[in-house]
């Protein structure tokens, strides 16, 4: 899964607009607050990459979209999931 820079970047700004508007948190420092944002946004879809590779990769003898590989690759993910503690 790639997502752009862009995209990455209005998604932190809907967040941090989110955490404010809804009062979860003050962000004091609104640059750095966003800079951590999009870095964690950054890490988690590098993992959920790495994470949809690997379970494709099990899954290469399965026909893609039959419903035996949709039921493996839900399982598969949850399995990569809590192995890599996300």
């Amino acid at each position: 899964m790639s997502v752009s820079e862009d995209r990455i970047s209005h998604l932190a700004h809907e967040i941090a607009e989110r955490l404010w508007r809804d009062d979860l948190a003050d962000l004091t420092d609104e640059r750095r607050s966003l800079d951590r944002i999009k870095q964690s946004l950054t890490a988690y879809f590098h993992v959920a990459a790495e994470i949809e590779e690997a379970v494709r990769a099990k899954l290469k003898s399965k026909v893609p979209g039959s419903r035996d590989w949709d039921i493996l690759y839900h399982k598969y993910f949850q399995e990569e999931l809590a192995r890599r503690k996300w």
